[in-house]
This record gives C-alpha cells, sequence and structure tokens, in this order.
C-alpha cells in the first residue's frame, strides 16, 4: 500500500507544517537538562510520528519509541520508563524517548497513568517528545508541563505538493479536476489522499473522481449482508467509498474504518429479532476480532495489514451471517424503542439527580451502578416513601413507586 511505500523516512521529505517542525529541531538541537518535554498534538496523518522518527535519524540519536496506549497504567509506564531514564544508550548515543498516543493513557486516578508521567515529565534526564491525537482534558497536567507544538492537517498546497510528489515517483499523470477532488476528499490527511489517489491510479475510482460506486453507508451494509456470491461481497468493500451522512467518528481513513464497523455493529445488533442467540453471540464475536485487528493496525502504524483487512471480515462475518435479513441501522436498539427509552430516561432524570446529591456522586454513575440496585433494596424493605430535601418529594415518590412496580412485575413473570 502506497501508505507504506511512501512513509516519509528522509528529513527533507516532509509536506506542510513547517513552522512546527522548525520549532522541534531548535528545541532538541538546544535541548539541555530540565528543559520542557515537548508535546506534539495533531489529527492522524499529519505526520507526527514520521518526522520525529526521521529528526532521530538526522541527528543520530538512539530513538526509543513506545506507544503510551499500549502501556496505559502506571505499572506498565513505571515498569517500561523508568529503566529508560536511568541508564545510558548501550551505543553512546544521546538517547531520546518518544511516547506516541499519550492521550490513549488512562486517566482514571485507580490506574494512575497521567499522574505517573506528568511527574517523570518534571525531572527527566533525557530528552522527551511526546505525540497525541488530541488535547483532551485529562492531559491538562501534562499540557501544563511541556513545551506544546500543533500539527496541523495538511494545507491544500501541501497536499498538492505531496500529490504531484507521488505521481512523479509512479510517472503518472492525473486530470487537475481529478487531482482537486482528491485533495478535498482527503481533508488534509496524507494517508487519506494516498489511499485514494492509488485507488484512482490503479483504475478503482469512476469518472466522477470517486472511489468505486459511492454507495451510501446504508446500501453498503445491505448490499455486503444480501449478496451470496463471496468476491461480490468483496468487490463491494474494495471499490465503495461509503458515503456518511453524519459519521460518528469523522472523514479520516481511520475514522472512516471506525465508523464501518460501527455500522456493522449496530446493523447487527438491531436486527437481532431475525437471528437465533447462538448464531448473534457468533457473529459479534467475529466482529469483535476485526475490531480488535484493526485497532491493533492504527495503534502500531503497521499500514502495510490493512490490505489484509477486507479479506479477515469475509473470513470471519460472511458465511455466518448470510439469511440473517440484517438491514442497516445506524441505532443499536430498534427505533420503535427509542422512545419509551428515551421518555423514560427523561422521567427518572430527577429523582436520579436527587439521589446523586445524596450519595454524592455523578448523575452518570447513579444511573450505571447504584439505582437498579437502590430500587431493588426498596422494593424488598417494602419502603414506599423517602424524604427528600426537595420540594419535588412527592412527585419523587411517585416515579419511586413506578419503578417498583415495574421491578414486582418482572419478578412474577
Amino acid at each position: 500500500m502506497w501508505i507504506e511505500k511512501y512513509r516519509v523516512s528522509e528529513f527533507d521529505g516532509f509536506f506542510g507544517n513547517e513552522k512546527s517542525r522548525h520549532i522541534i529541531i531548535n528545541w532538541l538541537k538546544n535541548w539541555i537538562k530540565g528543559t520542557k518535554p515537548l508535546l506534539i498534538v495533531g489529527p492522524p496523518g499529519t505526520g507526527k510520528t514520521s518526522f520525529v522518527n526521521s529528526l532521530a535519524k538526522l541527528l543520530d540519536l538512539d530513538l526509543i519509541e513506545l506507544n503510551a496506549s499500549d502501556l496505559r497504567n502506571k505499572i506498565n509506564l513505571e515498569t517500561i520508563i523508568n529503566p529508560i531514564l536511568i541508564n545510558n544508550s548501550i551505543f553512546g548515543k544521546q538517547m531520546l524517548l518518544f511516547l506516541d498516543e499519550v492521550d490513549g493513557i488512562s486517566g482514571r486516578d485507580d490506574y494512575g497513568g497521567m499522574p505517573f508521567l506528568s511527574n517523570i515529565l518534571k525531572n527527566s534526564d533525557v530528552p522527551i517528545i511526546m505525540a497525541s491525537n488530541s488535547k483532551s482534558f485529562k492531559m491538562k497536567d501534562i499540557i501544563k508541563n511541556c513545551k506544546l507544538v500543533e500539527f496541523r492537517p495538511l494545507s491544500s498546497f501541501a497536499s498538492y505538493m505531496l500529490l504531484q510528489n507521488v505521481m512523479r515517483m509512479e510517472r503518472r499523470d492525473l486530470e487537475s479536476s481529478d487531482q482537486f477532488k482528491i485533495i478535498d476528499q482527503s481533508r488534509g490527511d496524507a494517508r487519506t489522499l494516498l489511499n485514494t489517489l492509488q485507488a484512482k491510479l490503479e483504475g478503482e475510482v469512476n469518472s466522477d473522481g470517486n472511489t468505486g460506486s459511492e454507495l451510501s453507508i446504508e446500501d453498503c451494509i445491505n448490499k455486503f449482508f444480501s449478496l451470496t456470491d463471496i468476491s461480490l461481497a468483496k468487490q463491494i468493500l474494495i471499490t465503495s467509498s461509503i458515503r456518511y451522512s453524519t459519521p460518528k467518528y469523522g472523514f479520516t481513513s481511520e475514522e472512516r474504518s471506525k465508523d464501518f464497523l460501527n455500522a456493522l455493529y449496530t446493523s447487527i445488533v438491531s436486527s437481532e429479532r431475525n437471528i437465533q442467540s447462538d448464531d448473534l453471540a457468533n457473529i459479534l464475536d467475529k466482529l469483535s476480532e476485526i475490531d480488535l485487528f484493526i485497532n491493533r493496525i492504527y495503534e502500531k502504524r503497521n499500514w502495510r495489514l490493512l490490505r489484509y483487512a477486507n479479506d479477515l471480515l469475509l473470513q470471519k462475518l460472511f458465511k455466518i451471517s448470510r439469511d440473517k435479513a440484517i438491514e442497516y441501522n445506524q441505532y443499536s436498539v430498534p427505533f420503535s424503542s427509542m422512545g419509551p427509552i428515551f421518555m423514560r430516561g427523561q422521567s427518572l432524570r430527577p429523582l436520579r439527580t436527587e439521589l446523586s446529591k445524596i450519595f454524592h456522586t455523578s448523575v452518570s454513575k447513579i444511573g450505571l451502578f447504584y439505582y437498579s440496585n437502590f430500587i431493588e433494596i426498596l422494593k424488598n424493605l417494602a419502603i414506599q416513601d423517602i424524604d427528600f430535601d426537595s420540594p419535588d418529594t412527592l412527585k419523587l415518590n411517585e416515579v419511586i413507586n413506578k419503578e417498583i412496580f415495574k421491578q414486582s412485575s418482572k419478578t412474577k413473570l
């Protein structure tokens, strides 16, 4: 795949983010003990990881690269990072520690990943560069202790220069209108640009510049589950540039893969009435294996394995999902059930809000962990009225009594 073939490895081969790259170079050249670590923030496909690798190569540094999202908690981080910080390079070179995907580290206090990382940033004997796809709230302490550099999506000009460079290397050409469509579709993501350009130049794009037939997500899912010929199903997956009117994740190649897997999941679950429970469990189990495989590719940036994603999906899902009447659904519950679920949620919100004050926790935790057990206890103890410190005590007790009645009805059934 071209995202692997044209992965930039040389320092002078990058396009876009010139100012940000210049800041990183100066930071690394002038680094002394006590210098704040560097945090590079930017969306996927902007060259964060590749640039750090090329810079270490240029300056002849001993690069130690770790995917922080794989380590996640304090114990794993301590086990791997502490020995690095107290030992010199076995090659006698200056070391550079690069922690990628730091936004994937757990922010929960009991995991301790973020506090540990925030602490070592203040006392490092080696230069540390980190990369993140976003500036999430859980990273506030890390951001405070770092020099922040932002990588933005490639500009139209940078995308054009990248496209021209690849076409020159491939000794191929495209009409200007097709080039501009590819640049527009890529939305500043170099990987999406390379994937789309490869499909176009290898003949998998139609005359209007779109990859294959521009199917809606609904059409693609419905065709996949209705076809009986596996070769036709594979063609749908390979050549369709699926249109997402309201994407859950986004428009980049990574986000579109997640959206497609999510669409498979919601469609399967919402069609559960047509599927035997054992078959449903088997289908969802195979889908989870596919999800793990694809997410691992993106975490490890092992792009060459993407070529096998469609084959894996077909091998795992095709045979066991035939004749199950699975149809596309955007939601994981039947539409007819969404209204009652929404209305019940609205009616319970005032009660959950009051309970959150009593138990000194959040409304969401009341709903997830406390509420059902609370109602069960009231039912077992035959308690029907609670004195809330609220003018709405009467209404709240009415809601409680209705919930107890529902629980009792379920028990009788």
